[in-house]
Parts: C-alpha cells; sequence; structure tokens
C-alpha cells in the first residue's frame, strides 16, 4: 500500500491537471462562442444604441414597419455616406495625395539606397513575392465581399429585432421564471450600457481624431479632412483601426515633410494611442458603465485573450451588464419585520 503523503500528493496532481484542463476548455469554447456569435453581438449592440431613434420615430406616430426600416437602413446608409466622403475627399486631394507619395516613395528610397520595387524584381522570388501580393489582393476581395454579406444580413435582423423586439420583450418576461417585470429591466438596463458604451467610444475616437490633427496642423501637412476622417472611424475598430490611422499619417508626414515630419507625426500618434488613450479609454468607459477603470482595463486584455478583436470589443459592456443583471438578480430584502413579542 503506498504511503499517505503519496496518496496526496497523486491527488493534488489529478486536481490541478483537472483545473488546467477544464480551464483551458473553457477558453477554447469561449473563443469559440464568441466568435460565432460575433455578428450577433454587433447587430445587438448597433439595435441598442439606434433603439432611442425608434422609440422617438413610434412616440410621433411612424408606423413600426417603417420606423424599423429606417434603423436596418440606416448602418448601410452611414457606411455609403462615409465610401462617398472619403472618395470625393479623395478626388479632391488627388493631386495632393500623388505628390505626396511620390515624396514618400523618394524619401523611401534614400533611406533604403535603393528602390524596393526594383529590388523585388530583380530578386529570385520575385515571382513568388508577386504571387503572394495576387493572392493578398484576392483575399482583401474576399473579406470586402463577407463584409458587405454580414451588412446585409445584419440590415436583416436590424429589422427584426426592431420591429419584433418589443413582442419578444414581453413574451420573455412572461415567460422566463423571474418576478414579473424584471427580464424588462434587465433587457433595458442591457441596452442602456451598451449605448453607454457606443457614446464612450464615440468620444475617444474624437479624442483621438483631435489630437492627431491638431499635430498635423502643427507639422504644416496637406489632407487634413482625410487624417481626420480616417482616424475617427479607424478607432471603431480596435487595435487594427490604430495601426491603419497611424500609418496614413505617418506617410503623409513623411511625403510631405520628410523624415523629421514623420518622426514628429509618429511621436504624436504613439503618445495619442498608448498614452492619452491608454488613460482617457478605461476613465470613459469605467464612467459610462459604472465600473472601475482597473476593471475595464482587465476584462478588455481578458477579452482580447479569449476572442481576439471581438472580446477587446465586447468584454467591458458584457462585463458591466454582467454586474448590473447581478444585482438585479439578488433576492430583495425582506420588508416584512417580524414584530417583537411584549
Amino acid at each position: 500500500m503506498p504511503p499517505i503523503w503519496l496518496t496526496r500528493l497523486g491527488r493534488s496532481g489529478w486536481l490541478v491537471t483537472g483545473a488546467v484542463v477544464g480551464a483551458a476548455a473553457l477558453i477554447v469554447g469561449v473563443g469559440v462562442i464568441l466568435a460565432v456569435l460575433a455578428p450577433v453581438l454587433i447587430t445587438v449592440t448597433i439595435a441598442a444604441a439606434l433603439q432611442p431613434l425608434i422609440a422617438r420615430l413610434r412616440s410621433r406616430g411612424v408606423p413600426a414597419t417603417a420606423a424599423a426600416l429606417t434603423g436596418a437602413l440606416l448602418v448601410p446608409a452611414l457606411l455609403v455616406l462615409f465610401g462617398a466622403l472619403m472618395w470625393r475627399t479623395i478626388a479632391n486631394a488627388g493631386e495632393g495625395w500623388a505628390e505626396v507619395a511620390d515624396s514618400a516613395g523618394a524619401h523611401l528610397r534614400s533611406a533604403l539606397g535603393s528602390d524596393p520595387l526594383d529590388a523585388l524584381l530583380r530578386s529570385k522570388q520575385w515571382r513568388e513575392a508577386l504571387l503572394g501580393a495576387g493572392s493578398a489582393l484576392l483575399n482583401t476581395a474576399a473579406l470586402l465581399a463577407q463584409a458587405a454579406v454580414g451588412v446585409l444580413l445584419g440590415a436583416f435582423l436590424l429589422y427584426y429585432t426592431f420591429k419584433d423586439g418589443p413582442a419578444l420583450v414581453d413574451h420573455l418576461d412572461r415567460t422566463l421564471p423571474l418576478r414579473p417585470g424584471l427580464t424588462r429591466q434587465m433587457l433595458d438596463s442591457a441596452a442602456l450600457r451598451l449605448r453607454q458604451y457606443v457614446l464612450g467610444t464615440t468620444v475617444v475616437a474624437a479624442m483621438d481624431a483631435a489630437v492627431i490633427t491638431l499635430g498635423a496642423v502643427a507639422l504644416g501637412l496637406p489632407l487634413i479632412g482625410m487624417i481626420a476622417l480616417v482616424t475617427f472611424v479607424a478607432a471603431y475598430v480596435p487595435y487594427l483601426g490604430a495601426w491603419v490611422s497611424a500609418v496614413f499619417a505617418v506617410v503623409v508626414a513623411l511625403g510631405a515633410g520628410g523624415v523629421q515630419a514623420a518622426a514628429w507625426m509618429l511621436v504624436i500618434v504613439l503618445v495619442t494611442q498608448n498614452v492619452l488613450e491608454g488613460v482617457l479609454r478605461p476613465y470613459v468607459f469605467g464612467r459610462a458603465l459604472d465600473l472601475h477603470p482597473v476593471v475595464i482595463l482587465a476584462v478588455t486584455v481578458l477579452g482580447g485573450a479569449l476572442a481576439g478583436l471581438v472580446g477587446v470589443l465586447l468584454a467591458p459592456p458584457v462585463a458591466a451588464i454582467a454586474v448590473s443583471w447581478r444585482a438585479m438578480l439578488r433576492p430583495p430584502p425582506d420588508a416584512h419585520v417580524e414584530a417583537r413579542p411584549p
């Protein structure tokens, strides 16, 4: 018979192994579920942000179908408007952008000592590189097509969410085994926190656009409108948007003002997106979602580790909703105080 200490050690080892395996399975499961439900969660977030508009239309006598159709088509309309605005801005600044691009290419050739494109074409691997570039273009086209299909499906879901949402809430309030009215209160609380999260994201995006645009004005750069627009819109995409807006601003600075201007713009972008935003984002979201800034930072990191960009985007409002629902699900304090015997 093995010693007692060896038996206890074996049990402890199995407990640790089970805990590690269970935690890993939970992480993988949450990541898979969030990846699958990402379009639905994003649609719900947009629906919560637009719900006050739908309610105002309904209060002014607009039929339910027309109000739902207006809300469903608003997001595609805004995307088309952004694309048209971007295209017009590029068209109006076409010559300036061409000059900036040529100047940036000249600076790169000067810094590298050769033209990167010529070096690529003269290399033995140029065919593989061109094939890789073609594959990247095809993948980009496929992603754009998927995004277009996602927008159409999102509009479809938004329409029925706005149209049948109130009836669904009433049905859940009658069906779920909770005290009357609690389901409606929980859903209203979740929608409020999603709206506050969208508002907080807009505040952070406006701060990024304002600081970086002012820096571009101070450096005397062209294409100020494009820099402001790209920075503001890209701020809604976690991490990836920051890279896109930073590269765009630095390339404009390199083409218009040379290496020194590009270096200053890089400093401005890094300070804005890492220092100012790192301080402002947890504070704004903490105030908007009624959570401590440290909690916002922690759940954002955890969401990114579990589900990537979707986790970063949705972790703060999901945490705020969970906290509010936990408070609502607590049993109410007993209002009846037993009378003391005489």
